[in-house]
């Protein structure tokens, strides 16, 4: 079984080699190593190259232009010729049995499509690395089947790195490069629609990064973007029973409320026009799920404070000063690393 390795790379001088050793050192050792320069200002390129040149089984793109992650990524998918697909962010690294483990879970279960938790890892002070994971580890792996077996597909995280995916899976689907951000998330969920066997790991096989400058460590109004990757989400299930619909509709509601009030609101722009903002996105939200209040899957908290800040201009704009003033990215991380700390050997 060959495995294709999917690397889009900008301006990664800093991680890429890190990234890079991880992959020529699997021990699984029939892979391609499809790594794609976009464009960079930086010493990427040149690393890329040296690279490639110590290694045959790297297969290097360079882009004259930038033109973003999903045209990379599509450049790679394009030139796969493995029965398998893994992408791997040129900032982030894999065990070194990483694919051996998720091709061997691949071919004991006829999966086409293996999935486990990232290991969270970031720098703090003097050196220190801090590490955790999203969610608590799973006692056993988790055989899930197809949507239509088990929901709980939805509820697994929608970025596409560090998944092992069956070349046959993908056919003609490739991202959306209309979309600036967000769109591993549709990429994501079209998988989802269409996957037969997805496993989840219970073991840690992928180690993300946390960057200062990475997307959800970053605030303001670039985040307005999801709403453009909910409502491509939103249609793809269109035609799915009620209990998958509400339970789809319930994560991209909830989603987008909790980036407008915790990452949109965070601008330069006043109170009052953050307030006018929040609302017209609200009322976009309901436009496109009219019968939120009827969905059990919504929490019926989150269900009031909208009708409360709708109604009350004043309970608006307290809101959005309050949610100004906390980070909850660094909240976050912090419950993670006290509730989820991970002690791995390969960091």
């Amino acid at each position: 079984m060959k495995v294709s390795v999917i690397i889009p790379a900008y301006n990664v001088e800093k991680y890429l080699s890190k990234s890079l050793d991880s992959v020529i050192n699997q021990v699984y050792k029939n892979l391609e190593i499809i790594v794609i320069d976009d464009a960079s200002t930086d010493n990427t390129k040149n690393i890329i190259m040296k690279y490639a040149k110590k290694d045959n089984r790297i297969i290097p793109f360079y882009q004259t232009v930038n033109k973003g992650v999903s045209t990379a990524r599509n450049i790679g998918l394009k030139a796969a010729t493995g029965d398998y697909i893994i992408f791997v962010d040129s900032d982030d690294f894999l065990t070194k049995d990483a694919i051996r483990r998720m091709i061997d879970v691949a071919l004991e279960y006829n999966s086409d499509f293996i999935d486990s938790y990232h290991l969270l890892y970031l720098y703090k002070k003097n050196g220190k690395v801090v590490s955790f994971t999203e969610k608590k580890l799973p006692k056993e792996k988790l055989i899930l089947g197809s949507l239509d077996n088990d929901i709980r597909i939805l509820d697994m995280y929608t970025y596409v790195t560090g998944k092992l995916i069956k070349k046959d899976l993908l056919k003609d689907l490739y991202f959306d490069e209309s979309l600036s951000r967000y769109e591993d998330m549709v990429f994501e969920h079209e998988l989802k629609l269409r996957v037969k066997n997805y496993v989840f790991l219970n073991k840690i096989v992928y180690y993300y990064y946390q960057r200062e400058d990475s997307l959800i460590n970053t605030f303001g109004k670039k985040h307005i973007c999801y709403m453009d990757a909910l409502k491509k989400v939103n249609i793809l299930y269109a035609n799915k029973n009620k209990k998958i619909r509400n339970k789809i509709e319930a994560i991209l509601f909830q989603n987008m409320i909790f980036t407008l009030f915790t990452k949109i609101v965070k601008n330069d722009d006043s109170i009052e026009e953050n307030a006018k903002l929040c609302k017209s996105i609200i009322e976009e939200l309901i436009t496109i799920f009219p019968n939120y209040e009827n969905n059990s899957e919504i929490s019926k908290p989150l269900k009031k404070s909208i009708k409360k800040v709708l109604n009350n201009e004043k309970k608006l704009r307290k809101t959005i000063k309050k949610m100004k003033k906390i980070n909850f990215i660094k909240l976050y991380f912090k419950y993670l690393s006290i509730f989820n700390k991970y002690k791995g050997k390969n960091i």
